[in-house]
């Protein structure tokens, strides 16, 4: 719940339980009906939003309404009034701690949450918009409402072999995924920039993280590996492949042999294919094409195509998030993790042999 929303739920529920005490003492002085107990209603509607200080001055209020009913009736002298008075004290003092208890909670709330965008910053920094003339977006929605970061993750890395990349998916949500996908990143980012193939990057990530999986535990992951000449190397251990948008036409890189996830297999291999300036090449997680509407239909591939026709990566990103809402009524059954490249520019290799950005050229 956001600042603005908290304060104008605040609102309406005071003003609802100021009302209730003006109903409730109108009726009282214009019919002589006994509606001492109803007084209580007041705090109690407090309780719902505001802390328990605002709260006692309504609880505090009602009882003293509950109080003047009766002297202005004259019915102190009448044990049944002071049962009903009673009645008011306990639960304008039972809303009093109420409202203690949901503001600590909203505050236990608020401190986890902040824990877990630091996590999510820890574990997914922002990427840069460019990388030696490649465009880069990304996305990331966890399926947890009240989650910033679970299970999927990504990475891009500019090493003296191209650039690397690392898109993938943990099995399962909460802490455990979240503590497995930061040894997948912490592996890849130790491996990509110190070994030649990207089939042996995959080994490493996979032999590093193999301690770490439970009996039931799995990471997909699609590595990718961008060179200055336009060359893509693709190694996929389990994962949905990458798809290479051309001209509107989506092409999914597929090639070599079918791998497990990281971790069960030390054959990996490697294919290349090649890309030309405008390509983008979209890497996801199964909250992006396995997302189903109230008819348990898959994300349509077009909805996916035109999405990627935007002016750019990050409008692209956006309008192929809204595209996934609408499928699916706003309801996520899984993280989504979103990688977007596009080859916008060529690039020339400086002296040490990392790769360098040069002036843009205009994509076709």
């Amino acid at each position: 719940m956001t600042a603005r929303s908290r304060l104008s739920a605040e609102h309406v529920a005071t003003a609802v339980a100021a009302l209730c005490l003006v109903l409730f003492g109108v009726v009282h002085a214009m019919t002589d009906v006994m509606v001492v107990s109803l007084f209580s209603i007041a705090p109690l509607v407090a309780a719902t939003v505001a802390d328990e200080r605002r709260t006692a001055i309504f609880a505090g209020t009602a009882v003293a309404l509950a109080i003047g009913a009766g002297w202005r009736d004259g019915a102190t002298g009448q044990l049944t009034y002071w049962i009903r008075v009673a009645v008011v004290c306990a639960i304008s003092a039972m809303a009093v701690v109420v409202a203690g208890m949901r503001r600590r909670r909203e505050e236990r709330l608020a401190r986890m949450t902040a824990v877990a965008e630091a996590a999510q910053l820890a574990l997914l920094p922002p990427l840069p918009p460019e990388m030696t003339g490649i465009s880069i977006a990304a996305r990331y929605r966890s399926a947890t409402r009240e989650a910033s970061v679970g299970g999927d993750l990504y990475e891009i890395i500019p090493t003296g072999y191209g650039i690397r990349v690392i898109i993938g998916d943990v099995r399962g949500k909460g802490l455990d995924a979240v503590l497995l996908a930061r040894h997948v990143l912490s592996a890849f980012r130790r491996s990509a920039v110190a070994l030649p193939a990207l089939e042996q990057v995959a080994g490493e990530v996979g032999r590093a993280i193999a301690p770490h999986l439970g009996v039931e535990d799995f990471v997909t992951a699609a590595l990718a590996q961008i060179t200055t000449t336009g060359e893509l190397t693709i190694v996929n251990c389990g994962h949905h492949p990458p798809l290479l948008c051309h001209g509107g036409d989506l092409r999914p890189l597929t090639g070599g042999k079918a791998a497990l996830p990281l971790g069960l297999e030390d054959d990996l291999t490697a294919f290349t294919t090649t890309w030309s300036p405008g390509d983008r090449l979209l890497l996801y997680t199964d909250g992006l094409v396995e997302s189903r509407d109230e008819h348990g239909d898959f994300l349509p591939e077009h909805a996916i195509a035109t999405a990627l026709l935007a002016s750019d990566c990050d409008q692209a990103l956006d309008t192929l998030m809204r595209a996934v809402d609408r499928h699916t009524g706003g309801h996520a059954h899984d993280d989504m993790a979103l990688l977007l490249l596009e080859h916008g520019a060529s690039v020339r290799s400086s002296a040490n042999g990392h790769p360098a950005a040069a002036p843009a050229a205009a994509a076709p």
